[in-house]
């Protein structure tokens, strides 16, 4: 069975105890010393208990030298394991900053905890700011605008900080049905580059209700749409097609041209197959040649309404041709894989490929293109 494109946990070796937490990984010394995470110093194949300046531990695997750069940030478990959260050879970075959430979706591929999780929009800012890239970094969940105000000084601290970097926030919008908060944000936004995605699974509120678990969501979702979008906040409208839903795509991609303003972007987003989405989908996943027709009337909807639209997480065998140039290679590498069959495939190249999750009875079968 194939392997995911890039690895992202490693084990190492060390010679003195490295605690758990979030590091800034180092291959030599560094020029300029950064301390908003420790300096954690990674060697190829030398257990040395020896630790110079500047480094608060040092680990030996020659995997992991050679999978980094200079600057990338890991963190590091309790059990001599590494996963390197930040990385400049990825075609996508990613922080998690809470796993609290006040939906609780069908799918959800991260679900929910209850339990206080502060740290991780700390350390994510910590880390975001050490990691100093030139080009956008995730925001994910759990639902991040849960923090409020808190999530307004964690912006303030990277605008500080990396105010070179650009944020994509993955958020359901239901904080932006306070006016106030909207503004907040808006006021950040002159400052760094911010582009909040947020879902709406249906035209119909029982129906996005139903599938997001939570009655009364999508009337503060659309209410967050509306002052985002009349706030000016750049917007990327995220919709899943289920069995559910599948049949509206296109009457979603209306509803959003008529009534939210500031959509830079309508993304139609296949399925991946963990976390709630396994345990629910029979009852929610729908073969993408099913519901053709309908993607192709959402594709010609958004045209219409002038909003760029595009196809994240579907191989091009499961797609009509007409909507090939619309779809993107969009899945993270640390989880992407391509079975064999699409060594045989003349559009591997261009193709998104499969969730390595998919794996097993989840797996629709590659159908090569020659």
């Amino acid at each position: 069975m194939s392997e995911v494109l890039r690895n992202d946990i490693f084990h190492f070796s060390s010679a003195g105890a490295v605690q758990q937490g979030f590091y800034r990984l180092c291959k030599h010394k560094p020029v300029s010393p950064q301390f908003y995470l420790p300096n954690l110093l990674v060697r190829e194949n030398r257990d040395d208990a020896s630790v110079p300046a500047y480094y608060s531990g040092a680990v030996c695997s020659q995997q992991l030298y050679d999978s980094i750069e200079d600057g990338d940030i890991g963190v590091v478990n309790n059990g001599k394991m590494i996963r390197v959260i930040l990385s400049r050879r990825a075609n996508h970075n990613t922080v998690l900053v809470t796993e609290r959430c006040n939906n609780l979706c069908l799918f959800c591929s991260q679900p929910p905890k209850t339990g206080n999780d502060d740290w991780l929009l700390h350390q994510s800012a910590l880390a975001i700011a050490s990691f100093a890239l030139d080009g956008v970094v995730g925001v994910s969940g759990g639902e991040p605008l849960l923090y409020g105000d808190d999530f307004l000084h964690f912006l303030d601290f990277i605008i500080e900080n990396a105010p070179e970097t650009s944020l994509h926030v993955l958020t359901n919008g239901r904080k932006f049905a306070d006016a106030s908060f909207a503004e907040e944000i808006k006021h950040r936004c002159g400052k760094i580059k911010i582009t909040f995605g947020i879902p709406l699974y249906s035209s119909r509120q029982a129906v996005h209700d139903q599938l997001v678990g939570s009655k009364g969501a999508f009337d503060e979702t659309v209410r967050g749409l509306i002052n985002a979008g009349n706030s000016g906040i750049n917007i990327e409208l995220r919709i899943i097609p289920t069995q559910a839903n599948h049949h509206e795509l296109a009457d979603i991609v209306e509803f959003a041209g008529r009534v939210f303003s500031n959509i830079n972007q309508i993304s139609l987003m296949g399925l991946e197959s963990i976390g709630w989405a396994r345990k629910n989908w029979s009852s929610i996943f729908i073969a993408h040649e099913n519901y053709t027709d309908s993607l192709l009337s959402a594709v010609d909807s958004a045209s219409r309404a002038g909003i760029p639209l595009t196809i994240f997480n579907f191989p091009l065998c499961h797609l009509p041709r007409r909507a090939w140039d619309v779809a993107t290679q969009s899945i993270s590498d640390w989880k992407n894989y391509y079975p064999k069959e699409c060594d045989e495939c003349t559009q591997k190249s261009s193709c998104a490929g499969y969730f390595s999750s998919s794996k097993g009875r989840f797996h629709q079968p590659p159908r090569p293109i020659k």
